[in-house]
């Protein structure tokens, strides 16, 4: 198994050809299936992308419960545990060889387990849903929801942006973010920064506490948007079911 740091901007996957060599080599490639530039990957706002320019297509499997493979469309976000799979040799029409790279997200942004709950307290955890349409905001107890109100547009672009990073899976999850990348979401990246400002922790810190004084049953003690030490913060989310939803039958 091979380890590529991705420690730079943009990296070509591909096959090397005269005069060209691709960051990410994938060789050998008997029967010519993989392109010269099969895909590329670039960072935008501290997330990568994946765009396809093979042209025998790449598929993409992601890391989650009950995901199937399928052909990657046009440029897409990567999310921890996602696995790209490029052909690279069919011995016959049953037995297909694949070359797969797996993208590991080192800051650790994915659904984080859920704390366990103190023994006999009967208490389940508070929790947030989100409605993107409608920029609504409402905290979960356990069948109750309560609409949250007072929160500002800063406030509303983190809750969004850490919500975008959930699995999508309907249900109760938590999604960690570290701080530079929450600091990129709310002010952008540091190039696009006005002359003489910047911004740090103690500027994200202020968002989130005015946050958790909305979205808190007890702000002193959060259990919503709770902090991660040296890393960033933690977020216990509700994602509610889409229209149409039946869920998955087990036989």
């Amino acid at each position: 198994m091979r380890v590529y740091v991705l420690d730079g901007d943009q990296y070509t996957v591909g096959r090397a050809a005269p005069n060209h060599e691709p960051d990410i080599v994938l060789a050998p490639d008997p029967q010519g299936w993989i392109s010269r530039l099969h895909c590329i990957l670039d960072l935008e706002h501290g997330q990568w992308w994946v765009t396809d320019q093979a042209r025998n297509g790449t598929l993409l499997l992601r890391d989650i419960p009950g995901s199937e493979m399928r052909p990657l469309r046009g440029r897409e976000l990567l999310k921890h545990g996602d696995t790209l799979l490029v052909l690279g040799d069919m011995v016959d029409d049953e037995q297909l060889l694949y070359w797969r790279l797996t993208y590991v997200d080192a800051h650790a942004t994915r659904p984080a387990p859920r704390r366990p709950e103190a023994s006999g307290s009967g208490a389940s955890r508070p929790s947030i849903r989100y409605d993107p349409v409608g920029s609504r905001v409402y905290r979960v107890e356990g069948d109750k929801e309560t609409l949250v109100e007072g929160l500002r547009p800063k406030g509303h672009q983190l809750l969004r942006h850490m919500v975008s990073r959930s699995s999508g899976l309907s249900g109760a999850e938590a999604v960690a973010c570290d701080h530079d990348e929450l600091i990129t979401a709310l002010w952008r990246t540091r190039e696009e920064w006005l002359p003489g400002r910047s911004y740090d922790r103690t500027d994200l810190a202020g968002v989130v506490r005015a946050v958790r004084r909305c979205i808190e049953p007890d702000p002193a003690n959060p259990r919503i948007l709770e902090t991660v030490p040296t890393i960033g913060y933690r977020l216990y989310l509700y994602l509610a079911a889409p229209p149409g939803y039946w869920g998955q039958v087990r036989k």
